[in-house]
């Protein structure tokens, strides 16, 4: 069995994987891909800075883009080592680009039985009107859908 396990660092993602680790434990899922995927939040900050030059501010981009890389790559390297301790192949993917989206991408071509994600309760109408990432991934794949709370 193979798996894809969605993190963001969230409260919620942390008990995906949580849950993830148990049924790796108790069910002999072999395969493991830790999957984060971002969009870049940075850009207002940088983009308030008045005398920054056009060069300047696409290598304050390129800076934050690899330091928030470099920070998740770390936080799932230490997830994986938990998940082959118990067995499991581990991957590692982190990813520029719509969570929603790209989850999708990863789960229609990585050929899972399940994807596990978080449930990031935003509530209200705002989640009525915009959706969320985990029930935009449950639409828009034909893998099963853990959604863990």
């Amino acid at each position: 069995m193979k798996i894809l396990v969605c993190y963001d660092g969230s409260e919620s993602s942390l008990r995906a994987v949580g849950k993830a680790h148990h049924l790796v434990k108790d069910c002999g899922i072999h395969e493991v891909t830790l999957m984060h995927a971002y969009t870049e939040h940075s850009r207002e900050a940088i983009a308030k800075d008045k005398f920054a030059t056009p060069s300047s501010l696409l290598d304050k981009l390129k800076e934050e883009e690899k330091k928030k890389w470099l920070e998740q790559q770390e936080i799932l390297e230490e997830i994986a080592e938990k998940f082959e301790r118990s067995g499991a192949k581990t991957n590692i993917r982190i990813e520029h680009g719509h969570p929603a989206k790209t989850i999708i991408k990863e789960a229609e071509g990585g050929d899972y039985d399940i994807v596990i994600l978080g449930r990031r309760g935003r509530g209200g109408l705002k989640d009525i009107v915009l959706g969320s990432v985990s029930n935009s991934v449950i639409q828009g794949t034909n893998a099963s859908v853990l959604i863990v709370k």
